[in-house]
């Protein structure tokens, strides 16, 4: 996966263009076009266009994680869901109103919308 290295393209960005009469949305705007402008590419020996932005982004360091990119993670226990961890006292967050519908909290015993008393299930 690549990663894009902003901090070094705004530096070169800022370091040869003024800043001066411009606004925040103007300034990205411009850095912007700036990052996609074609410009020759210098691992080719200038003999292809890419965009500028091109020249900040590289290849992410391999981690551990990286040689497990194609695994199945269906199988595997970290997404299986524990029987320690449901329990038959869970409630939702929410409910709704058995009369008009409005979205109440799990606790409410009346709708704040129509009054109706709400039953406990």
């Amino acid at each position: 996966m690549d990663k894009f290295d902003g901090r070094s393209a705004v530096e070169e960005y800022i370091s040869s263009h003024p800043l001066s009469y411009s606004t925040p949305d103007l300034i990205l705007k411009e850095f912007v076009m700036w990052l996609c402008e074609q410009i020759d590419d210098p691992k080719v020996n200038g003999k292809e266009k890419v965009p500028r932005i091109m020249l900040y982004t590289k290849l992410e360091e391999k981690d551990s994680r990286s040689s497990e990119r194609g695994k199945d993670w269906s199988q595997s226990s970290l997404f299986k869901s524990s029987d320690a961890t449901k329990t038959s006292t869970d409630k939702p967050e929410s409910k709704f109103c058995i009369e008009c519908g409005l979205k109440l909290k799990s606790n409410s015993k009346f709708c704040t919308k129509c009054g109706t008393k709400q039953e406990d299930i």
